[in-house]
């Protein structure tokens, strides 16, 4: 044959054919490993991001494993009937303790050419890790709504504030928020869109997150409620009424919380939410108290309904219903004469200067240009009661007076004519600034122990200042001003009676899931 050019080549095709062939067969092996990685690859991948989202979310956290294996089977076209069932597991991720989701899971399989070579199955191994953190609503008892001024909340001197309820400033100044002297604070957390003191960082346990962003005022879309009694003008007179009424005084308030899942509150079934607030009983009693004029023994009664949504979408939204019961009973009711007293009702003022023992009675009081002072020694009442600053008013209570006013509830804001809506967003507000106001500088709280106020306190044009004491007995005490500046003689241990906790929210930290693996 080597005379034979033909034969030569007949001869170098047929030592080479296997190789050929060998080779042809191994590359359709591989292009199937490929397409069997890439395959299984998704499914872990979306698989791992599927557990991430369920464990991100208290209500869902319970169905990791089976929502990550839903997703994973449902990735599967090519190797759905030889992969093995995946591995998933909750993992440690950059340095926290099972804050991820760990995938794994391998297809095997003998092809016709490979398993010549390898001489059996061949594997392929897929990973996927996904984190998670939880979303989380931030509440806070004082807040700064100045978006850029520097010491938005100033603390100073020898202050005590004590609370752990959340301070928080909108201000994205390099020092939102301010200390000036060596007070003491434990305020839990402490939020600002800027920076704050280092004396804080330094002095503090509170947690601290400085640059946040989505911090927001949490009453921003309101409006004051303005029903036809709050127009008719009025003026303050301690000889108006020459007899004090007193009673001895109770208010229950019953609050339950029950769970719902539907697209709307209409259209909702009951659900089983695995971590539901706990209902409260809440008893308050005063004795020998000045009452409104023309009050009688016995019990009076609202209710308030209030639906918030907990997130979720369509028929799988989460819905929590708070229903309020306050039950208000007077008893040894006595009239008496003797000391000039004050018996104001809802309507609008120019100036309200205590200057005797004075009862609000329930409602709304308008009051323009001039302020609500409280400064002697005089009992000061009201309960169901709003006040609405215009036109620069503002609130002075300062001195030694018994003071004790209590914000209205959403029922008796829908029986002024206000919607659900409307009065579940102003239910428990005892005091709201008009943004059209020019503002004050004179808003101050400089109270004893003796001063209770129970309810939310809303200045967007105003500085607040705050020193003494205020105590809470029913509903609990928040500020939101323009600034806020909190004084030497500041003492303030507690913002909500026990049982109670602020639930204004200042942020939404909405949850995360990153594939990181």
């Amino acid at each position: 044959m080597s005379g034979c050019n033909s034969g030569n080549a007949t001869l170098l095709v047929a030592l080479g054919m296997p190789v050929l062939i060998g080779g042809a067969g191994l590359g359709v092996d591989v292009t199937q490993w490929y397409m069997w990685k890439r395959e299984l690859q998704f499914a872990v991948d979306q698989s791992a991001v599927a557990g991430a989202w369920a464990m991100a979310d208290a209500d869902t956290e319970s169905t990791y494993l089976k929502r990550a294996k839903q997703e994973f089977n449902a990735n599967l076209s090519i190797t759905e009937d030889f992969n093995s069932d995946p591995l998933i597991l909750l993992a440690d991720f950059a340095g926290g303790s099972q804050n991820s989701v760990a995938v794994s899971a391998t297809v095997s399989k003998t092809l016709p050419f490979s398993s010549i070579v390898m001489g059996g199955k061949t594997d392929v191994f897929a990973f996927a890790q996904a984190s998670f953190e939880e979303g989380v609503n931030l509440t806070s008892c004082l807040i700064a709504l100045d978006d850029e001024e520097t010491g938005a909340i100033t603390i100073g001197g020898n202050s005590i504030l004590t609370a752990s309820c959340g301070l928080a400033a909108l201000s994205t100044a390099d020092e939102a928020i301010t200390v000036n002297g060596n007070p003491e604070v434990q305020a839990g957390w402490i939020l600002a869109a800027g920076g704050v003191d280092q004396w804080l960082k330094d002095n503090t346990d509170d947690v601290i997150i400085e640059n946040m962003t989505g911090l927001y005022d949490p009453f921003e879309d309101m409006e004051p409620p303005t029903p036809a009694e709050s127009e008719t003008a009025r003026t303050y007179s301690c000889t108006a009424e020459p007899t004090t009424t007193k009673a001895d005084v109770s208010r229950r308030t019953v609050t339950t919380y029950e769970y719902y899942k539907g697209s709307n509150k209409n259209n909702a079934d009951p659900w089983d939410n695995p971590s539901p607030k706990e209902n409260t009983n809440l008893l308050t009693e005063a004795y020998d108290q000045i009452v409104p004029s023309g009050t009688t023994a016995g019990t009076e009664e609202s209710n308030s309904d209030i639906w918030t949504s907990l997130g979720g979408k369509g028929q799988e939204k989460r819905w929590e219903r708070k229903v309020d019961t306050v039950s208000t009973t007077y008893a040894n009711v006595t009239t008496e004469g003797g000391d000039p007293a004050g018996s104001v009702r809802p309507g609008t003022y120019t100036d309200l200067q205590i200057g005797c023992n004075t009862a609000f009675a329930p409602g709304v009081y308008n009051l323009v240009g001039g302020g609500l002072k409280i400064t002697s020694q005089y009992d000061v009442t009201g309960s169901g009661v709003m006040f609405v600053l215009y036109d620069g008013a503002y609130i002075d209570i300062t001195g030694g007076s018994n003071v004790n006013l209590t914000a209205m509830q959403a029922s008796e804001l829908m029986s002024l004519g206000l919607t659900a809506d409307e009065a579940n967003g102003l239910a428990g507000m005892l005091v709201f600034e008009d943004r059209d106001s020019q503002g004050s500088s004179k808003t101050k709280f400089n109270g004893t122990a003796s001063t209770v106020l129970n309810g939310k306190m809303y200045f967007p044009i105003s500085e607040v200042f705050f020193a003494g004491t205020v105590s809470v007995t029913s509903q609990c005490l928040m500020i939101a001003a323009n600034t806020i500046t909190i004084t030497g003689t500041t003492q303030m241990s507690t913002f909500c009676d026990p049982g109670s906790s602020e639930d204004t929210t200042v942020v939404s930290i909405a949850a995360k899931v990153r594939l990181v693996a």
